[in-house]
């Protein structure tokens, strides 16, 4: 079957927040939801350990963050049903999922030079059937101008560099992680057919 590969850079122009719980909150949310429900292997060994309590963070592999490859596929995929129908493309989300592949599983995030990782603390506002309720929610943070390379490997199909581009664009407004409506994870993208 034919494919068609694409060099992916995303280089973050706002900040991005961390979205993966600690290690015991991950694993006991699962084993809760699911009867026998675990995390894969290599991402129980990524998420860090001890955090305070109720804060978000990255996967890590030998200290640095990473993202996992479903966390780009599910931003294509969001993108996608935002604009179904898209240059004609009927069942965008559905042809993404199927049709679209990252690459690799581990994603290596490159912090600026000088970048470390902070936090970031803001209050969480929800309806719900009691009245109004606060919270605070607390993330690790990535500085402007972290990046990250990776590849999309693309079946024969209606799915194009161009249609790729426009639903990567989405990313400059939407952003990608925690906190996107606050304009987290905002992102500028170079996308290239490989060789």
């Amino acid at each position: 079957m034919d494919t068609t590969n694409y060099s992916l850079t995303i280089r973050f122009t706002e900040p991005l927040l961390g979205t993966q719980p600690q290690k015991q909150v991950a694993t006991e949310f699962l084993a809760s939801k699911i009867d026998g429900g675990e995390l894969p292997e290599d991402e129980q060994e990524t998420l860090p350990e001890m955090l305070e309590k109720g804060t978000t963070a990255f996967h890590r592999l030998d200290g640095k963050p990473i993202l996992y490859d479903y966390q780009i596929k599910g931003f294509l995929k969001e993108a996608a049903s935002v604009f179904n129908g898209l240059r004609g493309v009927k069942n965008l989300r559905s042809k993404v999922e199927n049709l679209v592949f990252v690459a690799p599983r581990q994603i290596m995030l490159e912090l600026p030079p000088g970048g470390e990782i902070a936090y970031c603390e803001r209050p969480l506002r929800a309806q719900t059937a009691q009245g109004p309720r606060t919270a605070l929610a607390r993330s690790e943070q990535l500085s402007t101008g972290t990046h990250f390379d990776c590849r999309l490997e693309v079946y024969a199909g209606p799915i194009t560099g161009a249609l790729l581009a426009d639903l990567l664009s989405y990313g400059a407004r939407k952003g990608l992680g925690q906190w996107r409506n606050g304009g987290f994870g905002r992102f500028a993208f170079t996308l290239e057919e490989a060789q």
